[in-house]
């Protein structure tokens, strides 16, 4: 279905099989020793054998934040805090963005939004989640300061949740 580099669907599939019902799956940190472990079993891809699925969320969003060019590239920041509260035109920043990024944002997106829907039981919530993937998905190229920064860092929120909340196709 989509086309994304094997150590972000490798972490997303573990994640998928064994965290699905856990809670706080994003908010609560992992073992240093258990990411490192889950580090090597990328490296060398073998499988993840760790104690805590909280450290392997945890490292997907160190791996998503480790990229030199965030999920969503510098190009379109921009434009996506300024469409934040239009999915319509949100879709359309995402269309005209190159598609290994783009394949990446749905993939994570459309995880996120499977971890959503066993929110009865997982007790996660799409505002969280934007907090916590905004930051990482969309960064700015140079660091904001003050008003700016408060501002953009609602604005990637806002702009996350959208995609949360709803179903995200290139339609």
């Amino acid at each position: 279905m989509f086309n994304i580099p094997k150590e972000i669907w490798k972490i997303v599939d573990y994640l998928y099989k064994h965290a699905l019902y856990e809670e706080e799956l994003f908010s609560t940190r992992g073992s240093p020793l258990d990411i490192g472990a889950v580090r090597d079993a990328i490296d060398t891809d073998t499988e993840i054998r760790v104690a805590s699925v909280h450290s392997v969320a945890e490292s997907l969003i160190l791996l998503l934040d480790s990229f030199s060019e965030p999920v969503v590239p510098y190009t379109a920041y921009a434009h996506c805090l300024e469409q934040c509260t239009h999915f319509t035109n949100s879709k359309n920043i995402l269309r005209n963005i190159d598609m290994a990024h783009r394949n990446v944002f749905r993939y994570v997106c459309s995880f996120l939004r499977e971890i959503l829907a066993y929110a009865d039981r997982n007790k996660s919530n799409a505002k969280i989640l934007a907090q916590i993937f905004g930051d990482v998905l969309l960064k700015p190229q140079l660091p904001e300061v003050g008003p700016t920064a408060k501002s953009a860092y609602k604005k990637r929120q806002l702009f996350v949740f959208q995609f949360l909340t709803n179903e995200y196709d290139d339609s």
